[in-house]
């Protein structure tokens, strides 16, 4: 055997060697485990609905793109993964991530108690909270004064089973997404909707949609990463690669590229 060929296989076995070590176990102690389960090797698999401007939307050309979709790809760069974004309905997510279609939903998701009983949640990865909208020739000044309203809302939202409760409200009509509520809003079609404060203010910004908040923040609206219940040990690896994306600087700049403000739990609602 030739010095060279020699080298050329010691190499190889290295390669072998590293490759197993980041789909299983580490041989060294201390070592981070890397033997949780993934729909696909290689890939992180994540959810969102695709109709949550500016967190998770298509463009125009049929792009997936926001912040959501950012925040996703970073962490499965961290992880050392290739990043696999899917889109489903919004209420069909964790029916999905329970039947093991992907690995996680990054989409916006409140930890509901509800929710808690059919999968696991990292730590709050951004801060906001449920806004009413009217329209902007509205008298209307917060949920008190929706007597006999249609409220809009998403099907599958917190806010759907909020607004529900309000002993006012006359029909709560719900919606694929919250763009298609708050246009309906917009138009006359409904009294008020309820969505997320930043996602409402982009809209009106970005589209000039006749629309104004009303009143103060109903309730707080954190979001979480969803997982799989049985793979604890992506949850902790999720958990600590949002942990280093706030601290080495790369959330502020996502959250300023989106928002022009930092919408972490630490940051402004």
């Amino acid at each position: 055997m030739t010095r060279r060929t020699a080298l050329a296989l010691t190499g190889s076995l290295v390669m072998v060697l590293a490759a197993g070590c980041g789909s299983g176990d580490s041989d060294s102690e201390g070592a981070p485990a890397r033997d949780y389960q993934l729909v696909e090797d290689g890939k992180l698999t994540f959810a969102m609905s695709g109709q949550y401007r500016p967190f998770n939307y298509f463009e125009d050309d049929g792009t997936l793109a926001g912040f959501d979709l950012e925040l996703g790809n970073e962490l499965a760069k961290r992880l050392d993964l290739k990043p696999n974004p899917v889109t489903g309905p919004f209420n069909s997510l964790v029916a999905g991530l329970k039947a093991k279609r992907y690995d996680l939903i990054v989409g916006s998701m409140s930890a509901t108690d509800e929710r808690k009983k059919q999968v696991d949640f990292t730590g709050e990865y951004y801060l906001s909270g449920a806004q009413l909208f009217v329209g902007k020739d509205s008298p209307v000044t917060s949920v008190d004064d929706l007597k006999d309203a249609k409220v809009g809302v998403v099907l599958g939202t917190t806010f759907e089973e909020y607004a529900k409760k309000q002993p006012g409200v006359a029909e709560v009509k719900t919606y694929s997404s919250d763009n298609e509520a708050l246009t309906e809003l917009g138009n006359g079609r409904i009294d008020a909707a309820i969505t997320t404060k930043l996602l409402g203010l982009y809209q009106i910004k970005q589209t000039g949609i006749a629309i104004k908040p009303a009143g103060d923040i109903l309730f707080p609206d954190p979001a979480s990463i969803a997982s799989q219940k049985g793979n604890p040990k992506l949850t902790a690896e999720v958990d600590k690669a949002l942990e280093e994306i706030r601290d080495d600087g790369t959330y502020a700049e996502l959250s300023e590229k989106w928002f022009g403000v930092d919408i972490s739990p630490d940051g402004q609602s």
